[in-house]
């Protein structure tokens, strides 16, 4: 039996109290000042296009879905909205530009014919007019638009701060007849595995992370940990990994008869913290486990990622971002307290190669204290 093989079963039996007792111990190797933090990010989501190649049934973004709302579909945001969002960043001092699309959106002929009529020759060229724009205004932005080649990625890197992509989970059952991945040739394991490869080879700050709660089992979850951590222990430039529970959203096809629950959540929350250490920060976004943050943080997160304080989250639109307020006061009652972030982590912005020049000259004018 294999070291992770025994890892598994160890971790399949583990109860929480004891998991908190063992994240508890990993905490109390960090800095002093670091044992009581939990950061997050100001950022704001510009959505360039929801047409995607994948299908995949857990998705509200996807445009083939009906939006509800103030939701709407995009074949390619515009020039005035791109402005639009900025000024209103700018005005709520936003340091992070979340760009954000479906995978591939050109593979359609609406997208394609939208971007000729704009004059771009390709989609990445477009993507990377928008993060130039973005910097114009000191906004650090961070890519994630599905699954990227390493020549994409490459071009890209001199306009981002970080960038990311979903591992989601390699289960291959999920692509049996009825299941998720059905309809969604970008999300076999061989394609989602590779950027995660790529950016390390690139010297790319990287965010990659599990959607939890859309036909895995704990073995499959564990499983993909361990693969990130594999990944991560070669090339040492994944900087967070998102856990992130699913949620139904009208209109979708997944509707499970039983959600994931909060406790399974905390499971693998402390299990990933077991596997990782201190060496990757764990991220739960704070509006879908609102009334959990305590029992999160006592099983190693140390981070909510990004918060908007005016767009929504466009995967789970119905779930609005908490309030800083809101999380700082729960923090201080745990005695944490809760300290902005940019979106590449300060162990990258000085590792050699990984931050480009434009991008640190930025943070070490403009975001330094």
């Amino acid at each position: 039996m294999t070291n992770k093989r025994k890892k598994i079963d160890y971790f399949k039996d583990i109860t929480l109290k004891r998991l908190r007792e063992e994240v508890k111990e990993i905490k109390e190797a960090l800095p002093e000042e670091k044992k009581n933090i939990i950061t997050y990010s100001r950022n704001f989501t510009l959505s360039l296009s929801n047409y995607c190649i994948n299908n995949c049934g857990y998705c509200y973004y996807n445009f083939r879905v009906p939006k509800y709302g103030a939701n709407k579909n995009v074949i390619l945001l515009g020039k005035d909205d791109v402005k639009k969002q900025v000024d209103e960043a700018i005005k709520h001092n936003c340091k992070e530009g979340l760009v954000m699309s479906g995978e591939k959106p050109d593979e359609f002929p609406e997208v394609r014919k939208e971007l000729e009529t704009r004059g771009f020759n390709n989609y990445i060229d477009y993507v990377q007019n928008i993060c130039r724009y973005l910097l114009k205004f000191k906004i650090l932005p961070h890519t994630n638009i599905g699954f990227l080649t390493y020549k994409q990625m490459k071009l890209l890197k001199n306009y981002n701060a970080s960038m990311g992509l979903m591992l989601e989970s390699t289960s291959k059952k999920l692509f049996n007849k009825g299941e998720v991945h059905e309809f969604s040739p970008g999300k076999t394991p061989k394609r989602r595995i590779k950027p995660l490869i790529n950016a390390g080879k690139l010297k790319i700050s990287f965010t990659t992370g599990l959607l939890l709660g859309i036909g895995e089992n704990f073995e499959d979850r564990v499983k993909d940990l361990y693969l990130i951590k594999d990944i991560y222990d070669k090339y040492k430039h994944i900087q967070e990994v998102i856990l992130q529970n699913f949620e139904y959203k009208n209109g979708i096809s997944y509707n499970p008869a039983q959600p994931i629950s909060m406790e399974k959540m905390l499971k693998i929350t402390g299990v990933a913290k077991l596997i990782f250490k201190n060496d990757i920060a764990i991220q739960v976004p704070p509006n879908l486990i609102k009334g959990f943050e305590k029992s999160f943080i006592e099983m190693g997160i140390n981070d909510f990622g990004g918060i908007s304080p005016f767009s929504q989250d466009f995967i789970n639109p119905e779930k609005e971002w908490p309030k800083i307020e809101y999380l700082s006061e729960i923090l201080k009652k745990k005695r944490y307290f809760l300290k902005e972030r940019l979106p590449i982590y300060e162990k990258y912005v000085n590792k050699k190669n990984f931050c480009p020049k434009n991008i640190r000259n930025i943070i070490n004018s403009d975001f330094k204290s």
